[in-house]
C-alpha cells in the first residue's frame, strides 16, 4: 500500500513537472503604459496569443519612463517603451537629464514592434489649428513619466511656444479624452500606435479633429531629436470623422526585457513574437510587416543575448551586452565574444 502511494505521488510529480514545462519557467511581469493605451491593448493581445508558452501578469503603469524605472529596479521582467526615452536613459538627457545614467542597465531589447505617432487632438468646433493655436489654452501633455510629456514639450519649444504661453496639465489619455469632451481643457497629445484605442473611442463618441503638423514643424523635430524619429502619414479614415491625412512624426516603441531573463526564455519569447507577428501587428497603420530586418531598426540599446540568437539565426546581426563586463558583441559571436 504504501509503495502504492509512493508511485502516485511521483506520477503526480512527474505530470506536474511536464505541465510547468510547458507553460514556460514562470509569470512575466509586464509593465504596459495606461489600461486604455496601445502598449495595454498590443501586451494584452501578445499574452493571449503566447499563452500556451507564458503567463503574463499586465502592470498598468505610467508609461515608458515609467517602465524603465521599475525595469532597473528589478519590479518588471518586461516593458514597452518609446525608443527615444531608451536613448535618453542611455545618455542622461531629455527625460532623464536629472538622472545619473545607468552604468549597470539591467535591461535590453528584444525588437522594435511599430512605429508611434505624435497625436494633437482638439473638438472638431475648437479654433486650434495648427501647434501656435495653443497659445492661452489649456493642454495635457501626459503623464508625468511619459515619453508623450518630453515629446509635446519639444513641439512646442520648436514652434515658438514657452511654458507660460499654455497652461499645462498632465493627464492619463482617458482623463484627457473626458476633459476635452467636457470643456476643461482644450487639447491633448498622444504618443502611441494608431489607431490609438483611447482616440478611437472617443471619435467615435464626440466629434474630434488630430492637428497635423506643418512642414516646418516636421524638419525641425527630426533635426533637434536626432533619436530615431521619423516622418508618419496617419491615412484619412483612421479614426471615425477623419476626411483627411495627417501628417505628424513617429519613432519605435520596443520590447525589453530584464538582464536576467534567461537566455532560453527570451529566445523563445522573440520566436513567437515573429511567429505572431501579423495578427499583433494587423490593426496599426503606420508600419510594413514585422520582420527580423525592421525590428532592429532604430533601438538605441544592445539586444538580450536570447532575442540576438534568435536574429542572429534569422541573418540579423546586432549588438549585445557583454553579461559582467561592459562593452557589447555582435550576436552570432562565439563564446570568447560573449554573445551565447
Amino acid at each position: 500500500m504504501k509503495m502504492r502511494k509512493r508511485i502516485m505521488l511521483l506520477a503526480l510529480f512527474l505530470v506536474f513537472m511536464l505541465t510547468a514545462c510547458g507553460k514556460g519557467s514562470g509569470t512575466i511581469r509586464m509593465g504596459t503604459g495606461e489600461a486604455e493605451g496601445m502598449y495595454y491593448e498590443y501586451s494584452q493581445n501578445l499574452s493571449e496569443l503566447l499563452k500556451e508558452d507564458f503567463t503574463f501578469d499586465l502592470k498598468t503603469t505610467a508609461g515608458s519612463a515609467a517602465n524603465l524605472r521599475l525595469l532597473q529596479k528589478g519590479f518588471l521582467d518586461a516593458a514597452i517603451v518609446q525608443s527615444d526615452t531608451l536613448e535618453q536613459a542611455e545618455q542622461g538627457t531629455g527625460i532623464f537629464a536629472e538622472t545619473d545614467v545607468w552604468t549597470d542597465r539591467s535591461y535590453s531589447a528584444v525588437a522594435g514592434l511599430y512605429t508611434e505617432t505624435l497625436q494633437l487632438v482638439v473638438r472638431k468646433d475648437s479654433d486650434i489649428t495648427c501647434v501656435e493655436d495653443l497659445v492661452g489654452k489649456t493642454v495635457s501633455l501626459g503623464e508625468e513619466e511619459s515619453g508623450v510629456r518630453w515629446n509635446a514639450e519639444t513641439l512646442l519649444k520648436l514652434a515658438g511656444l514657452e511654458e507660460r504661453d499654455i497652461v499645462q496639465k498632465h493627464m492619463t489619455s482617458p482623463e484627457a479624452a473626458q476633459a476635452l469632451k467636457s470643456g476643461t481643457i482644450d487639447a491633448f497629445f498622444f504618443m502611441a500606435g494608431a489607431p490609438t484605442p483611447v482616440i478611437r473611442q472617443l471619435a467615435e463618441e464626440y466629434e474630434i479633429r488630430i492637428i497635423s503638423l506643418k512642414e516646418e514643424e516636421i524638419r525641425a523635430f527630426l533635426v533637434w531629436s536626432k533619436q530615431g524619429f521619423r516622418e508618419c502619414t496617419i491615412p484619412a479614415g483612421t479614426y471615425t470623422g477623419q476626411t483627411e491625412e495627417i501628417r505628424t512624426v513617429g519613432v519605435r516603441a520596443v520590447l525589453v526585457v530584464a538582464n536576467d531573463m534567461s537566455g532560453s526564455e527570451v529566445k523563445k519569447l522573440t520566436e513567437e513574437l515573429f511567429e505572431h507577428a501579423d495578427l499583433l501587428n494587423r490593426n496599426l497603420i503606420t508600419d510594413t510587416a514585422l520582420t527580423p530586418e525592421t525590428a532592429v531598426e532604430g533601438v538605441p540599446i544592445p539586444f538580450h543575448k536570447g532575442a540576438a540568437e534568435y536574429l542572429g539565426e534569422n541573418g540579423v546581426e546586432v549588438p549585445v551586452e557583454k553579461s559582467g563586463k561592459g562593452g557589447f558583441v555582435f550576436g552570432g559571436q562565439d563564446e570568447e565574444g560573449g554573445a551565447r
